[in-house]
């Protein structure tokens, strides 16, 4: 029986015996991660949804196919399909991705004090402008990596997974992601505290 201990590899070899709960699990384990993940590069509910539901059909089409070969990385397969998934929405349509801050996801809470007073509130709304503003001017592939690495908690080699690059590469993007927001913090003299 499966249980929330048991390994994504061994759900994934569970569901593809045929038993439909396996997968219920591996959904319910990480539909939070991959969900946010979606919500923050699309910014609207009902295309997060589809998409959301789109990634689990090429999941489900490719587990019972048995064309899955990505053994013990089942999240990180599981992002990048999405992450195709946003990329052809945004082909279909014509648009580019634009970050946006949710109530549920913010890369910009610094401090997650409600007790705040007035103006504690309006210095820390001027800080997450200016730090929304800044990563802004980031080249994207920067962007991309300190979104996902800051905005989704991913690690390292998920987020390579997902880019399809290698770690050092996507290493190197956060290195300079950060190196090109010290410069411009330091070049304007922005005040990232209250």
């Amino acid at each position: 029986m499966a249980t929330n201990q048991t390994p994504d590899a061994l759900l994934v070899k569970k569901y593809i015996a045929g038993d439909e709960n396996a997968l219920a699990l591996l959904i319910h384990r990480h539909q939070a991660k991959i969900y946010g993940f979606i919500y923050s590069k699309l910014s609207d509910r009902d295309v997060a949804d589809d998409v959301f539901q789109d990634t689990f059909i090429k999941v489900i089409k490719t587990l019972k196919s048995n064309s899955y070969n990505e053994e013990g990385k089942f999240l990180p397969w599981v992002m990048r399909i999405a992450h195709n998934l946003i990329i052809d929405h945004f082909r279909k349509n014509k648009k580019m991705p634009m970050l946006r801050e949710t109530d549920e996801f913010s890369i910009f809470s610094i401090i997650k004090d409600e007790t705040k007073n007035v103006e504690g509130q309006l210095i820390t709304e001027v800080i997450e402008n200016d730090l929304r503003r800044i990563i802004d001017e980031l080249p994207a592939d920067q962007k991309e990596v300190l979104v996902m690495r800051i905005y989704q908690d991913l690690s390292f080699n998920e987020i390579a997974e997902i880019t399809g690059v290698s770690i050092n590469t996507a290493l190197g993007r956060m290195r300079y992601a950060l190196m090109n927001l010290r410069k411009v913090i330091d070049k304007n003299k922005i005040i990232l505290t209250n």
